[in-house]
This record gives C-alpha cells, structure tokens and sequence, in this order.
C-alpha cells in the first residue's frame, strides 16, 4: 500500500468516532440527505461517519466525511470504514449502487417513504435500530401529533385550486403521491395530479386553461432561479391576477425528513392566504 493511500485510510479512520466505538453503538453511513436530517433527529448524528452531497442540515453534518454523490459512489471508502450500518432512501438512489451494497454485504435501512404518516414510524425504527429507542419513540409522537394538527386544521377546508411550478425553464409540475399529499393535506388541489408523470412538463397556455387561484414555487437547492416573473405577463389567470404567487422552501418539502412538517406549516399558510383572497402585487410575491 502505497502512501497516499495509508494516508487516505487514516483520514477515513479518524472519521469514526472514539466515542461510538466506546459506547457499542452502530457506526452509519448514510446515502442520502434526508436520512442524515432523521438520524440527527433520533439522536444517531454523532455515529455517522460518511454521507453524500447536500447533507447539509443540521450544521453539524456538514464536517461528515463525504463518499459520493447522486451520481457517484467511493465504493473503496465505504468498504475502509466498515460502516454497521448503510442508510439511505433506496427509492431516491442509483438501483446500480443499491446492487453493489447487497452485493458488499453492507446491512442496509430504507428511509423511503411516500407520504408524510410513514416518516413516524420510520423515526421510531430508526431509533430502534440505532441504539436511541426511547428518543425515537419521543420525536415520532411528536411528529405525529403536529402532523395530525395541521391535517385538522387545513385539510377540511374549501378546496383551491394549486398549480405547483417545479421548475420554470422548462416549465414543470409535480404529480407524485408525495405533493399530491402535502397539497391536499392543506385543503388544495394539485390542478396536474392525474399525470402520467410524477414531474409533468406542460405548457403555459395548460396552466391559463386550468385558473389556478394560488401558484405555488420552490425555492432552494438548486431551485434558486425558480423564477416567478414569466406570470406577470398573464393577468387572466386568478393567481397572478390576486397576487397569490408564494415561494416555499424546497427543502422543506422536497426532503422526506422531520422538517417536511415546516414545509407542510408554509405551504398551508400559503394555501390558506390563497382561499382567503386579497389583491397583492404580483411583482412582490417571491420576497421573502
């Protein structure tokens, strides 16, 4: 073995924490975002030992050693550190690396989920199987309760009509079970659910035929020039003509972790500014 590479294993090494090993805890890889965002919220943060690109919340996971990325995996890292565990949202990763962990024998936990009522129970087993089962139960009841809180207060109200702008260049929606949910959770209607698609691209003369009262745009990530500006340009449809144009966080909501509650809290409020009505300055929604 050359230097570089002793180098490389020892820089690896010191990624696992003396105090894991001590405790008897599982030591974690985990392979996508929001399982790194659960993690630290049952109390398993401080035993991870390699992620990807973008895990980046809480702050804390930014110093994890990085191993891959949504395209890309270092396979060789993952074999040096011996991971106990590999975390990951299998439906949200490469079907090649999910055959290549099973493949290294790595014991793998799906954090998948396609609707918000499945991430209590997935933080309960995740506390389970990490050594924090009394955390896990903890922080599922309360995600629960909140959960079943705002579903209360928003899901029974006059429906409005939603479209969601994925993305503007080109234009898009999203038709999954998952922001079908989140919509409906808060009282709307997704206008482009029944898609064969789960992110539709359609056309704006779509969205002109289909009036939707609110136009709802991420922003983050990646999203940044979500942009707003291409609506002021058709002041016959009743979100633009109202002012009812409303940025979110994408984080939030695009990530299938215990902040999806914060995402579900702003795109309820949003909706809800939506039913309520009230001209605003079409030129003004996408301030912060």
């Amino acid at each position: 073995m050359d230097e570089t590479m002793l180098r490389r294993l020892f820089a690896l090494l010191l990624a696992i924490s003396p105090l894991t090993a001590l405790a008897g805890l599982p030591t974690i890889a985990a392979l996508t975002p929001h399982s790194v965002e659960l993690l630290y919220e049952v109390g398993a943060g401080e035993q991870i030992v390699a992620t990807v690109e973008y895990a980046d919340y809480p702050e804390a996971a930014r110093s994890i050693h990085r191993v891959g990325r949504h395209n890309q995996m270092d396979f060789e890292a993952l074999m040096a550190l011996q991971p106990d565990l590999v975390v990951l949202g299998i439906s949200d990763t490469s079907l090649h690396f999910v055959t290549r962990l099973r493949e290294l024998g790595f014991t793998l936990i799906d954090t998948s989920v396609d609707e918000v009522a499945e991430i209590a129970p997935l933080l309960a087993r995740l506390g389970r199987e990490t050594g924090h089962e009394r955390r896990g139960r903890e922080v599922a009841a309360r995600f629960q309760a909140e959960y079943r809180r705002l579903k209360r207060d928003y899901a029974g109200r006059t429906p409005v009509p939603i479209f969601y702008q994925l993305w503007s260049e080109p234009l898009m929606s999203a038709s999954s079970g998952w922001m079908d949910g989140l919509i409906a959770d808060c009282g709307g209607v997704n206008l482009f659910a029944d898609t064969p698609a789960e992110y539709p691209q359609v056309s704006i003369e779509q969205v002109v035929a289909a009036s939707p009262q609110g136009i709802i745009v991420p922003t983050n990530h990646g999203l940044e020039e979500n942009s707003i500006e291409r609506w002021l340009d058709w002041p016959e449809i009743p979100a633009v003509a109202n002012g009812q144009i409303h940025p979110v966080n994408s984080d939030w909501l695009h990530r299938t972790g215990p902040r999806i509650l914060k995402g579900m809290a702003q795109m309820c409020e949003a909706i809800e500014r939506v039913r309520q009505g009230g001209k605003r300055d079409p030129a003004g929604a996408g301030s912060r």
